[in-house]
């Protein structure tokens, strides 16, 4: 196994001298054997580690989890980062799953805690049975390339070394090294989709077709995501030379060159004008507008997008209703990073500095004191109801009023991004900062926020 984490950390350039790897570590099998085999190559190529662990308050023994792998780490001579959180109120107060609220609950924590320790790595333990399970699953669920290629070793500052390791591999790992590792018993609950693919599925498949399954679909997740970059480069260059006008609620694509392409680029095509407009369009819609491009006529699309094919041109064009009345969204701010809010095109790109000594930037811009806000930061729309308190205010306004004094119209008011920290709203994107989260003198790192506006908005 190690051979095998020495051989990814070089073929994919995981790391490189100086950094500092941030390792999630769960107490699992997986992250324990992840953690032991960077520390016995940590000379060879020259980083440091810091561990993290977060107790997601689901099981009774979360607690002696946590104490477990903090003693553990402790001893083996590396510094480690412990923490809790409620992702069962996460989970309620954003209406997700189970599974989807832990995930985004726990990379925020990494993010955070790589930030706090400097660290310029996050690595996690997901190994090649996982990878396997990921590409069934997108399966299942009817993706595309984007979805079959699965995980990739590196994403960002996000690295896999023990992607091409087998779960069995993991496990004989920490036998031979005396590791061992805490159960967790939602691993084997099967109300889980993906516990029914590991403990069901695979098993099936490998007895009955492929007893090799799990390294065939590896594979095929890295062919895919080779395979899929290089179309992804082939589409973008496509819809740049395809665009003909793009304007205030319009887009406008050049029809003879679209019907030239080969039909996979075309889809994609068609994909990455729906993102332009702010929506998403399943199969059957790309299908029908392939279709209708090909033998002309018109289209409605989500949001009431019109579709008009004329000669030479694709044209869609976007109702002033659409354009400003989404529905509810609420997504995980991206930090650092970019965070795309499709309902509306817009991207706020997220990013922490030192704070500067003076400010004087657009509207659409905004500094905040990290370390006053409440992780993880969402970015949703406004609800009834929702105060906050404007810079330079000493009290609480209702986000209703302060939109009436501002006279927003009604329909911008739903349209309007909000960046909210716990429960208080720390930027009203575009207008106002909230003044708890204002930089100070005593802030030692900033969180700047920047607003780019999207197509779908002018």
């Amino acid at each position: 196994m190690l051979d095998q984490v020495r051989q990814t950390l070089r073929r994919y350039q995981l790391v490189q001298e100086g950094d500092r790897v941030l390792v999630g570590v769960s107490g699992g099998p997986d992250s324990l054997a992840l953690l032991h085999s960077l520390m016995r190559l940590q000379d060879e190529f020259g980083y440091s580690l810091h561990a993290a662990h977060l107790n997601h308050c689901l099981r009774p023994e979360a607690a002696a989890d946590a104490a477990y792998v903090c003693q553990l780490v402790r001893d083996w001579g590396l510094p480690i980062t412990v923490a809790s959180r409620d992702v069962e109120a996460y989970r309620s107060r954003h209406r997700l799953s189970l599974e989807a609220a832990a995930r985004e609950v726990r990379y925020s924590f990494l993010e955070e805690t790589a930030t706090a320790v400097k660290a310029t790595k996050i690595a996690v333990g997901h190994q090649a049975d996982d990878q396997a399970e990921t590409v069934l699953l997108n399966l299942l669920r009817g993706s595309g390339l984007t979805g079959l290629k699965a995980m990739v070793p590196h994403c960002g500052k996000l690295i896999r070394p023990l992607l091409f390791v087998s779960r069995a591999k993991v496990e004989d790992y920490c036998s031979e090294q005396g590791i061992i590792s805490r159960v967790d018993a939602t691993n084997t609950d099967q109300v889980y989709r993906r516990n029914k693919i590991r403990h069901l599925l695979i098993p099936l498949l490998a007895r009955e077709f492929n007893p090799k399954i799990v390294n065939t679909l590896s594979r095929t997740a890295v062919i895919l995501q080779e395979e899929e970059e290089l179309l992804a480069g082939m589409a973008q260059d496509a819809f740049e030379r395809l665009l003909l006008s793009q304007s205030k609620g319009c887009l406008v694509l050049d029809r003879q060159e679209w019907l030239a392409l080969g039909q996979a680029l075309q889809r994609r095509v068609l994909r990455q004008a729906a993102t332009m407009l702010g929506i998403r369009i399943n199969f059957e819609q790309v299908e029908e507008a392939r279709k209708t491009i090909s033998q002309g006529g018109a289209q409605t699309w989500p949001g009431g997008i019109q579709l008009c094919v004329r000669e030479t041109e694709i044209m869609w064009q976007v109702p002033a209703a659409a354009r400003v009345v989404p529905g509810e969204y609420c997504y995980l701010l991206q930090v650092p990073g970019t965070t795309l809010i499709a309902e509306t095109g817009q991207i706020i790109k997220a990013e922490l500095t030192v704070p500067p000594p003076t400010f004087q930037g657009s509207e659409d811009e905004a500094w905040l004191d990290w370390d006053k806000l409440e992780k993880p930061l969402l970015v949703r729309n406004w609800q009834p109801g929702d105060r906050f308190r404007p810079l330079g205010m000493t009290g609480k306004k209702k986000l209703q009023d302060f939109f009436t004094d501002l006279h927003l119209p009604p329909a911008r008011r739903r349209l309007l991004p909000l960046v909210v920290s716990g429960k208080e709203i720390a930027w009203v994107v575009g207008l106002r900062l909230a003044e708890d989260f204002k930089l100070t003198v005593a802030t030692r790192t900033a969180l700047h926020l920047q607003l780019e506006r999207g197509t779908a908005t002018n």
